[in-house]
C-alpha cells in the first residue's frame, strides 16, 4: 500500500474571456514496517485493522554494530569500524542504513590496497561513511530512482532489477538485517562513486576521426604545395639553361 500526497495549483487570467490552468503534483511513498512493506489494502474489522505485508516481520537483534558482530561475514568490517573509530556511531540511537561490505568485498581488493586501507583511519572512515546513510531504508521501499545521502560523498543511486536491489550498480547480497537503530544490507563489493554519465572515451571517440581527417587533408595539401613548388623550380631552371 502506498501513501500519496497531491498538491494542486490553479491560475486564472480574465480578459473578456477567463482561462484557468491547473497543475497537480502527486508524490507517493511506500508504507513499511520494520523489514516489510504493506502489500495490500487494509481491512477494518470491528476490533482491529488488518494489513497484508510482503515479508515475515523479524524483530531487531541489537544495534547495527551488534548485527555485524553476530555475523561471521562481517568480521573484517567489524575490525575496520573499530579502526575508523565508528563503533559508537553504529551503537547510538538513530535510523541508519548500512550497505555493509562483507569479507568477500575486502578480499576482492588488491592486497596492497587492502593493507593500506585497513591501516589508515582516515581512509577507512571516508570509505565506511560512504556506505552509511542517515535514514532507514528497507529493500521493499527501493524504487527505480531511489537515492540515499551517505554520511560522506555524493548520493548513492539505488534501483531494483529482477527483484535484486542495486546500489551504485553493486547488487545487495542479503537485505534487511534489522537492528534497533537501523538496517544492514550486505554487499560483496566495495561501493564506489559512479563514473560520469558521459565517458571520456565516448566524448573523444567522434573527435578522433575528425582530427584524423583534418590531418589527412593537411598532409594532402602540403603534398600538393610541394609538388607545385618543384614544378616552378624546374620551369625556372629550364628557362635559365635556355638563356
Amino acid at each position: 500500500k502506498r501513501l500519496c500526497f497531491c498538491v494542486c495549483v490553479c491560475v486564472c487570467v480574465c480578459v473578456c474571456v477567463c482561462v484557468c490552468v491547473c497543475v497537480c503534483v502527486c508524490v507517493c511513498v511506500d508504507l513499511c514496517i520494520e523489514n516489510a512493506c504493506i502489500a495490500a489494502h487494509d481491512k477494518t474489522g470491528r476490533f482491529a485493522t488488518m494489513f497484508t505485508v510482503d515479508k515475515v516481520l523479524t524483530p531487531p537483534m541489537g544495534t547495527v554494530m551488534d548485527v555485524l558482530k553476530a555475523d561471521d561475514r562481517f568480521s573484517l568490517l567489524v575490525g575496520a569500524v573499530q579502526t575508523a573509530g565508528m563503533t559508537e556511531l553504529l551503537n547510538q540511537q538513530g535510523a541508519l542504513t548500512f550497505f555493509a561490505p562483507t569479507n568477500d568485498a575486502f578480499n576482492a581488493l588488491l592486497p596492497a590496497e587492502r593493507n593500506r586501507l585497513m591501516r589508515s583511519r582516515s581512509e577507512l572512515s571516508t570509505m565506511l561513511r560512504y556506505h552509511l546513510g542517515d535514514e532507514l531504508l528497507v529493500s521493499g521501499a527501493v524504487g527505480s530512482h531511489t537515492r540515499v545521502k551517505p554520511l560522506q560523498g555524493e548520493k548513492l543511486e539505488l534501483g531494483v532489477r529482477n527483484q535484486t536491489v542495486y546500489v551504485n550498480r553493486v547488487p545487495v547480497a542479503d537485505a534487511d538485517l534489522m537492528a534497533t537503530n537501523g538496517v544492514v544490507h550486505a554487499v560483496n563489493s566495495i561501493i564506489k562513486p559512479l563514473p560520469p554519465k558521459v565517458e571520456r572515451e565516448q566524448a573523444d571517440g567522434p573527435a578522433a576521426p575528425l582530427r584524423s581527417a583534418a590531418s589527412s587533408r593537411a598532409d594532402s595539401k602540403s603534398f600538393r604545395d610541394d609538388d607545385l613548388f618543384q614544378k616552378v623550380v624546374r620551369s625556372r631552371s629550364s628557362k635559365t639553361m635556355s638563356q
